[in-house]
């Protein structure tokens, strides 16, 4: 069932996409955030490191000309590095971890691209549009 709700969830977001012409994070990114609605500290936790992660980037920017996949990879590496140095230094006692290590590296990307109304926005409704999915079939 997981699987099928992932399908359904990415199916959304294309459909989002096309109809209003934003991203939402990467395909996945608002299914996750959909399945992970009952644990509100792991998406608080995606969101501080997508904030540290976009923080860098825009530090980084001004020191080194990254873009395209290289500026995707580095993405991907400070967001596995911000979760492992949070969660090593014990911020948040009880073990919260992030989901997934690529969701804030994608969310990060469409920030970079869209800015962060539209970006936030895409995410929200179609994150809205996959917990209804969830509701419906009776797994939230």
């Amino acid at each position: 069932m997981y699987s099928e709700i992932v399908i359904v969830g990415i199916l959304i977001a294309i459909l989002y996409s096309e109809i209003s012409g934003y991203s939402t994070g990467g395909m996945v990114a608002p299914v996750y955030l959909a399945l992970n609605l009952k644990d509100p500290w792991r998406i608080a936790f995606s969101l501080l490191v997508v904030l540290l992660v976009w923080a860098c980037d825009k530090l980084i920017g001004k020191f080194l000309i990254l873009y395209g996949r290289r500026l995707f990879a580095v993405n991907v590496v400070l967001s596995f590095l911000f979760s492992f140095l949070i969660g090593a230094i014990g911020i948040f006692p009880f073990g919260i971890r992030v989901i997934g290590y690529l969701v804030p590296a994608l969310i990060v990307r469409d920030l970079e691209r869209q800015g962060v109304v539209k970006t936030g926005l895409s995410i929200g409704i179609v994150t809205a549009l996959c917990a209804l999915a969830l509701l419906w079939v009776g797994m939230l």
